[in-house]
C-alpha cells in the first residue's frame, strides 16, 4: 500500500498542473474550438455563378494526366473563372480552369483578391507566402496545399485568411478572438502547438503517453482513497491536519471517478491500436456502390451536354460529381441549400430501395433489415451543432452495422459496426457527456459539465498544492543527508 501511495504522489506532483490545464481548457471547449473551415463553411464562401458555356468536360481538360481513376471532382469559379478541382484514387490533386485546360496558377495578387472576395473585407492586409505548416493549418492533410498565402486583414478582427496555390481556394479563416479562445481552449488541451502537431505520430503518442500515465495516477489516487477511508478520523470531516490534503482528500472521494473516465476517455479519442474499423466503405464496397469505374470515360460527349444543358440557367457555389449503380449525378450547391441532379435527364433520383439493394450485394453472409428515413439524429449519426445534414437513410444489417446515406450526395456519410458505438461511447459519452438526455436539453448540460469540471480543476489545483509541498519536502530530506 505504501507503494501504492508513493506512486500517486509522485505521478500527482508531475501531472496535477497539466491535469489543472486540461480541465481549465475544458472550460473553454465548452464553446469554442480549434477554428477551421470545413467544406460546408467554404462553399457558402464561394459567390454564385451561372454556368458558363465555353465549360471543358473533365475529360477533355485531364486527358493528357493519365488519371486512371477518380476519388472526387468538383467545379467552382475562382475569379470568375470555372476551375476543376480533381483527387485521384490515389491521392494527386489537381487544379485546372475549365475554360481551357491550364494549370491554376495563383500569384500574391491573385490570392488577395480571392480572399476579399470571399471575406468581403477591403482593408489593408499583408500577404506571406509559407512553405511549411504553422499554427492554424498544422495538420499533413494541408500539405499538398504548400506553399500557402497567409494574407492578415488589418480590420476590427484582423481576419487572417489562407489561400491555397494549389486549388486557389480558402483552407482556413478566423480571427483574433477565435486565436484568442484557441490559444486558452484547444490548443493546450489538445496540447496542439505547431512543433509538436505537425509530427503527427510524435503528437498521438505523446497524447497516448501522458493521458496513460494519467489514468494511472487517478486509479491509485482512487484506490488509495478508499482504502484510507476506512480508518476512522480525528475529527469529523479532518482525516489530515493539513488542509491541503483533507481538501484533497474529499474532493477525489466525490469527484474522482469523473475524473478517471474523463482521461480514459481522453485516452480512447486517440483510438489507440487502431481498433476501430473505418467509417467509411471500403474499397470493394465503393467499387460495389459506384457500379463501375469512376474515370473519364464516364464523362462522354453526350453526358456532358445534356448537362450543359440542363445548368444553362441556374446559379450554383459549387457543383460535384459522384457515381452510383453507373450513373452519373451532380451534387448542385447554390445560396438556398443543396440538391441532387442525374445527369442523364431520363433518369431520376436513387430511392430508399435503390440504395437498399446495392448495401445488401455488399456480403451474401448479411442480410440489411430494412432502410428508414431519419429525419432526426440518433445516437450515432449526430450533431451538437445541427452541422450534418439531414434527413439521411439509416440502414441496419444483421451484423451490427449501421449504414447512413445521404439522399442529396448518394454517398454513404457514416459506417458504424458495433466496435465505431462502443469507440462513441467511451469517446464521446465520456468525455463530452454526448448522451441524449443532457446533450439536446440546454442548459442542462451546461450545468453538469460546468460542475464536473470544476470538481476536476479543484482536485488538479489542491493536488498542484500538495506536488509543491511535496517537492520541498523531498528537497529538505535531501538537503540533510548531504550535511550530515
Amino acid at each position: 500500500m505504501k507503494r501504492l501511495i508513493n506512486l500517486h504522489h509522485w505521478l500527482g506532483t508531475f501531472f496535477c498542473l497539466l491535469f489543472l490545464v486540461w480541465f481549465l481548457s475544458g472550460f473553454v471547449m465548452m464553446y469554442h474550438s480549434f477554428p477551421s473551415l470545413d467544406s460546408q463553411s467554404r462553399i457558402e464562401l464561394n459567390a454564385n455563378h451561372t454556368f458558363d458555356s465555353t465549360v471543358l468536360s473533365p475529360k477533355e481538360v485531364f486527358y493528357r494526366d493519365g488519371i486512371q481513376e477518380i476519388q472526387s471532382i468538383r467545379i467552382n469559379y475562382q475569379l470568375d473563372r470555372p476551375v476543376y478541382h480533381l483527387i485521384t484514387n490515389s491521392g494527386e490533386l489537381y487544379s485546372k480552369y475549365a475554360d481551357n485546360g491550364e494549370v491554376l496558377k495563383i500569384d500574391e495578387q491573385k490570392a488577395i483578391n480571392i480572399a476579399q472576395l470571399a471575406t468581403g473585407i477591403m482593408d489593408n492586409s499583408e500577404v506571406e507566402l509559407i512553405s511549411e505548416l504553422d499554427q492554424w493549418i498544422p495538420r499533413k492533410k494541408f500539405m499538398p496545399h504548400l506553399p500557402v498565402y497567409k494574407i492578415q486583414f488589418e480590420d476590427n478582427n484582423k481576419t487572417r485568411v489562407y489561400v491555397s496555390s494549389l486549388t486557389g481556394e480558402l483552407i482556413q479563416l478566423n480571427t483574433n478572438s477565435e486565436r484568442f479562445w484557441a490559444w486558452i481552449g484547444a490548443i493546450p488541451h489538445w496540447i496542439y502547438f505547431r512543433d509538436i502537431r505537425v509530427h503527427s505520430t510524435f503528437w498521438s503518442q505523446l497524447v497516448m503517453c501522458l493521458a496513460g500515465l494519467g489514468l494511472i495516477m487517478a486509479i491509485t489516487g482512487i484506490i488509495t482513497g478508499i482504502v484510507r477511508y476506512k480508518k476512522k478520523p480525528r475529527a469529523k470531516f479532518k482525516r489530515f491536519k493539513n488542509r491541503w490534503y483533507n481538501f484533497h482528500y474529499y474532493l477525489g472521494l466525490f469527484f474522482g471517478l469523473f475524473v478517471c473516465t474523463w482521461v480514459f476517455s481522453g485516452f480512447m479519442s486517440m483510438t489507440p491500436f487502431d481498433w476501430t474499423p473505418s467509417t467509411a466503405l471500403n474499397n470493394e464496397e465503393t467499387a460495389v456502390w459506384r457500379g463501375k469505374e469512376f474515370n473519364l470515360n464516364c464523362f462522354n460527349d453526350e453526358i456532358w451536354n445534356d448537362w450543359k444543358n440542363s445548368m444553362k440557367t441556374k446559379e450554383f457555389k459549387e457543383a460535384s460529381f459522384s457515381l452510383f449503380q453507373g450513373r452519373l449525378y451532380t451534387q448542385l450547391y447554390t445560396e438556398n441549400g443543396q440538391s441532387l441532379i442525374c445527369v442523364d435527364s431520363s433518369m431520376t433520383s436513387p430511392v430508399l430501395a435503390d440504395y437498399l439493394s446495392v448495401i445488401q450485394s455488399f456480403s451474401i453472409a448479411d442480410t440489411i433489415e430494412g432502410g428508414i428515413l431519419m429525419k432526426k439524429y440518433d445516437d450515432y449519426y449526430y450533431s451538437r451543432h445541427n452541422n450534418k445534414e439531414l434527413p439521411v437513410y439509416k440502414f441496419n444489417s444483421t451484423n451490427g452495422i449501421t449504414y447512413y446515406v445521404n439522399p442529396k450526395t448518394t454517398k454513404v456519410v457514416l459506417k458504424c459496426s458495433t466496435r465505431n458505438r462502443v469507440s462513441r461511447w467511451l469517446y464521446n459519452g465520456l468525455h463530452s457527456l454526448d448522451f441524449s438526455f443532457l446533450a439536446w436539453n440546454r442548459p442542462l448540460w451546461d450545468i453538469v459539465m460546468v460542475f464536473l469540471l470544476l470538481g476536476g480543476t479543484l482536485i488538479s489545483l489542491t493536488g498542484t498544492g500538495l506536488g509543491v509541498k511535496f517537492i520541498r519536502r523531498k528537497w529538505r530530506k535531501k538537503m540533510k543527508r548531504r550535511k550530515r
